[in-house]
């Protein structure tokens, strides 16, 4: 922020001081005597005073007339030439003054602009400064974290590969399993269509029964009046019935044992051959040995 600059009216006071004291106001007694301020603007203030002073009177020694007027001509003259030529060079130097004071206050307002900005910009550099300092310290704990996300990740890893081969081996034994239920389930099934076809024969059977048993009770309710003499075939005729009924049992029992031998005769050929087959192979080594011309 810019400094508030003398006034005018403390240089005014500053130089009547000095004048009073019999002493010449310049800028560095001004100085001296405010303590303060800057020389351009004391400068600038001091021409303004000088402007409203009024020239001293001067006491002229008595001369004789005809002297007085000559000396009075050429004094007039050589002053005249003089004052033209310190007028000249006062207003040039005045000038001159004036720009390099102008200049001067010009300057001293940028250095004082120029000072608030590098005291703005201190404080931003400040302000950065700690701002870098947090990122910093966030990037290293950012960084902190993220290796120990690594190593998570590079455990949870671990663990995946380790579960896939768990759910590998697990999918390899459900598979074995299954294989080994549809076996089950086909030796089951076998088992269940020849129950299936035993019962199915026993049903016609049955039906067979059940029919002839309907004959015989419808016959006996025609013959009803017969019932007395041929109830002893009737009895004869269930007995035959039931013999039936048995007898088709026993041939279904017997059906299971035939197609059991028949299994079992199946194995024992397919050892057969096999033993067919070796035996007939050392025959033939033999009967090569024996054919070799000695």
């Amino acid at each position: 922020m810019a400094r508030t600059g003398i006034t005018y009216e403390q240089v005014a006071t500053a130089a009547d001081a000095l004048v009073g004291q019999g002493e010449k106001p310049s800028i560095q007694r001004i100085r001296e005597q405010l303590g303060t301020g800057s020389p351009n603007t004391i400068h600038r203030h001091l021409k303004a005073w000088r402007a409203t002073q009024a020239p001293a009177e001067r006491r002229a020694a008595r001369l004789p007339d005809e002297l007085t007027a000559a000396l009075a001509e050429e004094l007039e003259r050589q002053a005249a030439a003089a004052r033209a030529e310190a007028e000249s060079e006062a207003l040039e130097a005045q000038h001159t003054a004036d720009e390099l004071a102008a200049t001067g206050e010009q300057l001293e307002e940028q250095v004082e602009e120029l000072s608030g900005q590098v005291e703005t910009l201190e404080s931003e550099r400040d302000r950065v400064t700690g701002e870098r300092d947090e990122a910093r310290s966030a990037l290293a704990e950012f960084r902190e974290r993220v290796r120990e996300l690594e190593a998570q990740r590079d455990d949870a890893r671990q663990q995946l590969a380790e579960a896939r081969n768990r759910c590998q081996t697990l999918e390899e034994q459900r598979n074995e399993e299954r294989q080994a239920r549809i076996e089950a389930q086909r030796e089951a099934k076998q088992a269940d269509q020849a129950r299936i076809e035993a019962e199915r024969a026993l049903a016609v059977a049955e039906t067979r029964t059940e029919a002839a048993q309907q004959q015989a009770e419808e016959r006996a309710k025609t013959l009803q009046e017969e019932r007395q003499a041929r109830q002893q075939d009737a009895q004869v005729h269930r007995q035959a019935l039931v013999e039936q009924r048995e007898e088709y049992r026993e041939r279904l029992t017997a059906v299971e044992k035939q197609a059991q031998e028949a299994r079992q005769t199946a194995q024992e050929a397919v050892q057969g051959r096999t033993k067919a087959e070796t035996r007939a192979e050392a025959l033939a080594a033999r009967l090569e040995a024996l054919e070799k011309p000695r």
